[in-house]
C-alpha cells in the first residue's frame, strides 16, 4: 500500500501534537490501493470524436483479485515505438486537467481512463507505437499491452497542449 501522506508531513504533524496514521487509507472505504498486482490492462474500441484529427481509446483496468481496491488519479501512460532522433522511443503522455475522485474497484469490476489520440495530418509525421505501458495511479509497477495496429500518433513531446493526452481514472459504467 502506498501512503497518501509524505513522510515529512507525518513528522511535522507528530511534532505539533497531531496524530496522523500515515499508512492508513481513508478514501474509497479504506480499501488498499489498486496496484499492478491487482489489475489487468485492456483497451476498448477506438472511437472518433467530433474534433477532426482526434480519436479516443478507452484504457481499461480490471480488478482481477478477490479483494476490493481503491483508485484515484491518473495512470502514467507511455507509448513505446520506433526511436525518433529528436525524442527517442518513448512518448510519455500529458494528463488532462481535472479533479479525479477516489473510488472503490470491486473484484471483477473495471475502471477506465480515456486516451485522446492526436492523428498526424502529414504522412511524414506518422509515428506507430508498438505498445502501451501503463502505471496505475500511486504505483510504480507497470502493465503493458500491444498498441492498436495501423494507428499512427503525432508526437508532440514538447507541446504545452498536445493533441494526445490521458484522462483521469473513472469507474466503468
Amino acid at each position: 500500500m502506498v501512503s497518501r501522506f509524505p513522510m515529512w508531513a507525518a513528522a511535522i504533524a507528530t511534532a505539533s501534537g497531531i496524530t496522523i496514521a500515515a499508512a492508513a487509507n481513508t478514501t474509497a472505504g479504506a480499501a488498499p490501493w489498486c496496484t499492478a498486482d491487482y489489475l489487468a490492462l485492456s483497451t476498448g474500441a477506438l472511437t472518433t470524436t467530433e474534433y477532426v484529427g482526434q480519436d479516443q481509446l478507452e484504457m481499461v483496468l480490471t480488478n482481477v483479485t478477490q479483494q476490493s481496491c481503491s483508485l484515484q488519479g491518473y495512470p502514467g501512460v507511455d507509448l513505446v515505438g520506433p526511436d525518433v532522433p529528436t525524442w527517442g522511443p518513448v512518448f510519455s503522455l500529458r494528463r488532462q486537467d481535472g479533479d479525479p475522485q477516489a473510488f472503490t474497484l470491486e473484484p471483477g469490476a473495471s475502471a477506465t481512463s480515456i486516451l485522446t489520440i492526436g492523428a498526424p495530418s502529414l504522412p511524414e509525421d506518422y509515428w506507430y507505437p508498438t505498445s502501451i505501458v501503463v502505471t496505475p495511479p500511486d504505483d510504480t509497477s507497470q502493465l503493458q499491452i500491444p498498441w492498436i495496429p495501423y494507428t499512427p500518433v503525432q508526437r508532440q513531446d514538447g507541446a504545452t497542449r498536445p493533441a494526445t493526452f490521458i484522462g483521469p481514472m473513472q469507474p466503468s459504467d
